[in-house]
């Protein structure tokens, strides 16, 4: 019987890095430096210079790589869509593509399974709480074999996240319309 999927650890999959420890050094326009907070739109209004980036980023985040906190929130990824330079805190590790789908990936760290093993490898003695870079290559994946399935599922939750999150938008505007209306009605 064909085995259809498989478990690996993380780091067998991804090489997995961290960003720089030092405090940035913020220019007005330059090369965009994310952490924990940009997470989730992966922008930022912070900068460093281009010198700087050269010489502290020999590895940085490319389209298909995955940011994931690591620091405080833990477990939160998101999927880098551009091949613009990004500079990166020690408070996101750096999941560099090497054969997983990103978008397959970035759920499969969602899943409970995953977040579970993560809280346990988690320093809960640190504050704020952090994963050491090695222990998240430690983590277990289970995904499919097949190039084809991983593409389809990461696909499905991707275009299920961008509904999420356009229905609440419009619960918002729905919401702040209504409120509009009422202290309207009230003058």
């Amino acid at each position: 019987m064909m085995k259809l999927w498989e478990q690996r650890k993380l780091g067998e999959l991804t090489d997995v890095y961290d960003g720089t420890h030092q405090t940035p050094n913020y220019t007005d326009k330059g090369i965009m430096f994310l952490s924990v907070e940009n997470i989730k739109t992966l922008r930022s209004e912070k900068y460093i210079s281009e010198e700087d980036f050269k010489k502290d980023f020999k590895v940085f985040p490319e389209k298909g790589d995955i940011l994931m906190t690591r620091i405080g929130d833990i477990g939160t990824a998101n999927v880098v869509e551009s091949n613009e330079p990004k500079a990166y805190y020690v408070s996101l590790a750096l999941l560099k593509y090497k054969e997983l789908n990103p978008y397959f990936l970035k759920e499969s760290i969602a899943s409970e399974t995953v977040k579970n093993e993560l809280w346990h490898r988690t320093l809960h003695i640190a504050f704020p709480k952090k994963i050491n870079k090695n222990e998240i290559g430690n983590i277990s994946i289970l995904y499919p074999k097949s190039k084809e399935e991983q593409t389809k599922i990461g696909e499905f939750f991707a275009n299920l996240d961008n509904l999420i999150t356009l229905h609440q938008r419009m619960l918002f505007l729905i919401k702040v319309g209504g409120k509009i209306n009422e202290d309207n009605k009230k003058r």
